[in-house]
């Protein structure tokens, strides 16, 4: 796999997309985590004030990522993107960056949102017309 996407919010099941996605990454490939902040709705209940924390929290929580991981003959991008459905982000991002996977962790408690990671999961295997990878 040359180019693949890991979707990450800091759940145990993110960490371990993350290291699945690591191991079947090639050499020259690159390695994108993507974080992505929903914004402020009815939906999801969250203010002004509450969104600038948890945006602040996911360029934290990827730049931590990346540089915790160091050097690589990878690649290693980390990216933010801001939206109301998170699985369409995901499957956009996918689709704009040209990427062979999309790695998403099944389930966990994410630190970027109220989204159930599962239903996230769920709608990107669906909808993704690329592969797409759920580790547990």
């Amino acid at each position: 796999m040359k180019r693949i996407v890991v979707g990450f919010d800091g759940s145990e099941g993110a960490e371990n997309a993350l290291n699945k996605a690591m191991m079947i990454i090639d050499a020259d490939g690159e390695l994108i985590i993507l974080a992505i902040v929903p914004l402020p709705s009815d939906r999801n209940l969250l203010d002004q004030k509450s969104y600038e924390i948890l945006k602040a929290r996911a360029h934290n929580l990827v730049n931590s990522v990346v540089q915790d991981l160091g050097s690589h003959e990878y690649t290693i991008t980390g990216m933010i993107k801001e939206g109301e459905d998170i699985a369409a982000l995901l499957i956009d991002t996918a689709n704009e960056l040209h990427c062979d996977l999309i790695v998403l962790g099944s389930r966990g408690a994410s630190e970027l949102g109220k989204y159930p990671i599962g239903s996230v999961a769920n709608k990107v295997v669906q909808y993704a017309a690329k592969p797409v990878m759920v580790v547990r």
